[in-house]
């Protein structure tokens, strides 16, 4: 019977896959999984699964060594806008190897983006397809705002720059209006991101009825970390949620399917704050103009009573002299008395106007009011709350300065101990110091310098 050792098996089919594969070939297949080390390399998984099917027909590991890797990762995110992420099809070059310890795996030498560009843009054009069968893509698109939509619910990361700008905006505008945010921390870059963003949507569910728009802020993240906004599962959410949604990712590049869906999109979470503020200014627009016309109104409307009384009374005057003729006396007092009724009238339908413009005026002033002392009992409560914070870290800081200075050296010694140096380095054994030495002790209120006459150990 003849045999060969494994070591000679695996050395036979490493010469055979070098001799077919002598060239790098292009593959294409999906990411598994991807890990960066410590020292720049980057390891895959890399499968291959027929359409429309969940299982892999065939599974290989991939290397991209540190030196490749510098070049490839930034060429593929500049040119995708996307980082290399699991679930994502690739088109790669590779270098087939076999080792007789660690068997077969693939060197990656080049990538290939343009075929990923085209694999992404064909699942977000069949996600966008599916949301419109479903009747759900523009649903979230079809709620109406609130004319003072102040109570906000914002989905970001509490670290995220574009919250700060979100928060100063809204806080500081120049025209004093009071906004209520209630932040609700979200992941908005990396795997989690999806189920994060998902995860906040539904806690703000549970409050609906306090909150008038929801934002979800991303400023300050990579480009290459937007591809968790084109999910499926995030977009539906979105399109399907009760209050409006305002996308204020954070980017002008890309549209991504979440913008699609929401409310509205903005460029970046400062324009989000400023199209909130509009909103206002619009509110107390569109008050003054109806104030302005109902005031037209009405003084259009007494006129055009005031002309057409006193034409009638004029009329009037002229058939009744002369119809009556010479009853002279009788129709100088007919004439006074109406036109006494028809001034009388003029002045009563002045009244009630008057009356109905000042009740209208009266409302209006009293619903502002009445918000704006909502928003004003919120600041103070926040206001208490930041106080009581820096109370306790304050006392914190005290106790913490209290024990520094039980630790201090200096109080150490003036409790009796002391500290021995030898060239004005301190001594920690006797095996340091030789009989001659000259050292010097240091108490709590001075030095002694002494000659050694002897060491003893132990």
């Amino acid at each position: 019977m003849d045999f060969i050792s494994l070591f000679d098996l695996n050395n036979q089919v490493k010469r055979t896959l070098k001799e077919r594969f002598a060239e790098p070939v292009w593959v294409t297949a999906e990411i598994a999984s991807i890990q960066e080390n410590r020292s720049g390399h980057c390891y895959l998984e890399l499968i291959d699964k027929p359409e429309g099917e969940n299982n892999p027909v065939a599974v290989a590991k991939g290397t991209i060594w540190a030196f490749t890797y510098r070049m490839l990762k930034p060429y593929f995110e500049t040119t995708t806008g996307r980082s290399l992420e699991r679930g994502m099809k690739v088109l790669v070059q590779v270098e087939v190897i076999f080792h007789e310890l660690y068997g077969f795996s693939l060197n990656i030498k080049d990538i290939n983006p343009t075929f990923t560009i085209g694999d992404l843009e064909r699942k977000k054009r069949e996600i966008i397809e599916q949301l419109e069968r479903e009747g759900i893509i523009d649903m979230n698109q079809r709620l109406e705002l609130s004319l003072l939509p102040k109570n906000i619910a914002v989905i970001s990361s509490p670290t995220a720059a574009g919250l700060g700008d979100f928060i100063n905006q809204l806080e500081r505008n120049s025209y004093g209006y009071k906004f209520h945010i209630k932040l609700f921390p979200a992941v908005m870059q990396g795997e989690k991101t999806t189920e994060s963003v998902i995860a906040a949507l539904d806690r703000i569910y549970e409050y609906e009825y306090l909150f008038d728009v929801v934002v979800i802020i991303r400023g300050g993240g990579a480009q290459s970390d937007l591809g968790c906004f084109d999910s499926y599962d995030m977009a539906a959410n979105v399109a399907q949620f009760p209050i409006p949604v305002i996308a204020g990712i954070g980017h002008e590049r890309d549209e991504t399917i979440v913008d699609r869906v929401a409310f509205m999109r903005v460029k970046t979470p400062t324009a989000a704050a400023a199209f909130l503020i509009e909103t206002f200014q619009d509110f107390d627009a569109h008050v003054e103009e109806l104030r302005g016309d109902f005031v037209s109104g009405v003084k259009d409307l007494l006129l055009r009573e005031n002309n057409r009384q006193k034409l009638l009374a004029v009329n009037l005057k002229r058939l009744t002299q002369g119809w009556l003729g010479g009853n002279a006396n009788r129709l100088h007092l007919l004439s006074h008395r109406l036109e006494h009724s028809v001034q009388l009238y003029v002045y009563n339908r002045k009244g009630y106007f008057n009356t109905v413009y000042t009740r209208i005026v009266n409302r209006l002033n009293l619903l502002r009011e009445r918000q704006g002392n909502q928003l004003s009992d919120f600041s103070v409560r926040v206001k208490q709350k930041c106080k009581s914070r820096f109370e306790k870290e304050r006392h914190f800081i005290e106790l913490a300065e209290m024990q520094m200075k039980y630790v201090d050296p200096k109080n150490v010694l003036e409790r009796g101990y002391s500290i021995t140096r030898l060239n004005g380095r301190a001594v920690r054994s006797v095996t340091e110091v030789k009989a001659g030495d000259v050292v010097e002790t240091v108490v709590g209120d001075g030095k002694l310098k002494s000659r050694v006459d002897s060491v003893e150990i132990g």
